[in-house]
């Protein structure tokens, strides 16, 4: 049985390192998932994180032309890349890339681009990070003013009974869990000087961090 700790300060919840599975044995389980475009169920399930996304950028930024100049990260993508295949066709029309660690680590040159795009997405992908704060504050540096990174995943809350109950803790490469405050807490974390972060809570499993200027929040 894995143990878990909580900090006392953002309460976020994580997994000794002891717990934590190899690189070989977590993409050996990744490679198990069959999601694949068009998969009706999966991209309604993804467009729980696409929708905000899209509400975000103000009405009249939203036609077909305007969408197309905005450009995204699709972080975690996964084997197949379906939120970015769904964000780079309509209605959505984003310009996007997509990186990640075990499939498309040629890409990681993306993480590099310090301001370039208007948003990012992590779609069930912070759970499974050791160091989701360092992660996180490349995501953010990555991510220009007015731009928006996207988060989908599980919060802890409730009780200890019904977290040891949840099913979210059963999966082996769900290492690391997000509570709202840890949320609040990264909005005071992230930020450069210069630079505020808003967290907008969406739902019970999405989380918009909105990057803007000091000064307009």
């Amino acid at each position: 049985m894995r143990e878990y700790h909580q900090c006392s300060q953002c309460h976020l919840v994580f997994v000794p390192d002891r717990f934590v599975l190899s690189n070989a044995d977590e993409k050996a389980l990744y490679d198990l998932h069959e999601n694949v475009p068009g998969d009706a169920g999966y991209e309604k399930f993804l467009s729980r994180a696409a929708k905000p996304l899209a509400d975000y950028f103000p009405p009249n930024a939203r036609s077909e032309a305007m969408q197309g100049q905005r450009r995204g990260l699709d972080f975690g993508c996964g084997r197949v890349q379906v939120l970015a295949h769904m964000l780079s066709t309509a209605p959505y029309n984003f310009s996007m890339d997509a990186y990640d660690l075990y499939y498309f680590p040629e890409n990681r040159h993306f993480l590099e681009r310090e301001g370039h795009y208007d948003f990012i997405t992590a779609t069930e992908v912070l759970e499974h990070l050791q160091d989701p704060f360092s992660v996180l504050r490349t995501l953010w540096r990555c991510i220009r003013i007015g731009g928006v990174l996207v988060i989908m995943t599980k919060r802890v809350h409730g009780t200890i009974d019904s977290f040891c109950n949840w099913h979210y803790i059963r999966d082996p490469t769900h290492i690391t869990f997000f509570h709202q405050d840890s949320f609040q807490w990264l909005a005071d974390f992230l930020p450069s000087e210069g630079e505020a972060c808003f967290a907008r809570f969406v739902s019970a499993d999405v989380v918009l961090l909105i990057k803007q200027q000091s000064k307009e929040i």
